[in-house]
């Protein structure tokens, strides 16, 4: 699990936050298109925490689905969700003229209450695992862990890091054969320095971006007058420690030897420039081990 749902206030603690995990099956349910009849509050609410209709569509006509919603946040303590914390369902969605029940928990529905919900024409459950699922999987469900679960959400970012918004921005960096964004997770790219066929002088005349495999040996086969002097992973230049270090291999080359010409100079600073927004961030893990393992056999 990312999401840790101790982070929002139990329900049972007062102090005025006790409302919150209603609050925030309020806005999770929003976000899946739920339209709200009756938001959360206090007082007797006859066994219901909101209740909220769900518009199915066809052809020809639409049809309102209205659900009770009860909400469970026993998180702190981990128990289950059993028959006995939902008694009388049947009773309660004739009471408030509901067509069927929804339970939204930080934890898991015990077997006992599966079995009763089985009894139910319409059931759904959205418990700890499924809601962690569904607010990872875009930007909007990702606004809403940021608000309740601050913590958990500064440690998402930290290992699935986005690019920061340097230039307003961000620039892709294009196959030189297929022009896909070379900068997208999984498109494996790399970087050639271009030198020309039969020189035995070093110097680069241009640097290019492929992706690798098919790309890469079309680019060479279409240029049969230069040769690939030496190459590296575009993955590189997006982990920061290593996006520095081939800065500093860079810099230290044009003060050692003129080996850039002008183009090929400004391919370089190009590539720098566009994979900066993804290394002005902490290292994730797995980044850290890749740093240390480079490190270990004396690469850095």
């Amino acid at each position: 699990m990312i999401l840790d749902f101790t982070e929002i206030p139990q329900a049972n603690k007062g102090g005025g936050l006790q409302d919150t995990f209603e609050l925030f099956t309020r806005d999770f349910l929003q976000l899946l298109g739920y339209r709200i009849i009756e938001s959360p509050d206090r007082g007797a609410d006859g066994k219901r925490d909101l209740i909220v209709d769900e518009i199915l569509s066809g052809i020809n006509s639409e049809v309102t689905l209205r659900w009770l919603v009860s909400c469970k946040h026993y998180a702190s303590s981990g128990s289950s969700v059993s028959d006995s914390d939902e008694i009388n369902i049947s009773d309660r969605l004739k009471q408030h003229e509901c067509d069927g029940f929804m339970g939204v928990y930080s934890t898991l529905p015990a077997t006992s209450l599966a079995g009763v919900l089985k009894g139910q024409k319409h059931h759904c459950v959205f418990d700890r695992e499924r809601i962690e699922s569904i607010l990872l999987s875009n930007s909007d469900g990702l606004k809403i862990a940021a608000r309740y679960f601050p913590e958990s959400y500064k440690k998402y970012l930290i290992e699935n890091p986005l690019p920061a918004k340097i230039f307003g921005k961000i620039e892709p960096l294009q196959c030189a054969v297929c022009h896909r964004n070379l900068l997208e997770s999984d498109v494996p790219g790399l970087y050639a320095w271009l030198s020309p066929e039969g020189s035995e002088e070093l110097k680069y005349t241009g640097i290019a971006c492929v992706c690798k495999g098919k790309c890469d040996e079309t680019f060479f086969s279409r240029n049969k007058s230069i040769k690939d002097a030496g190459w590296l992973d575009i993955e590189d230049l997006k982990n920061p420690t290593l996006w520095l270090r081939n800065l500093m291999a860079f810099m230290n080359e044009c003060r050692e030897e003129n080996n850039y010409s002008d183009k090929a100079y400004k391919e370089m600073k190009i590539l720098f420039t566009t994979t900066f927004p993804y290394i002005a961030r902490h290292l994730t893990q797995k980044e850290e081990e890749q740093v240390d393992h480079i490190i270990q056999v004396g690469l850095f």
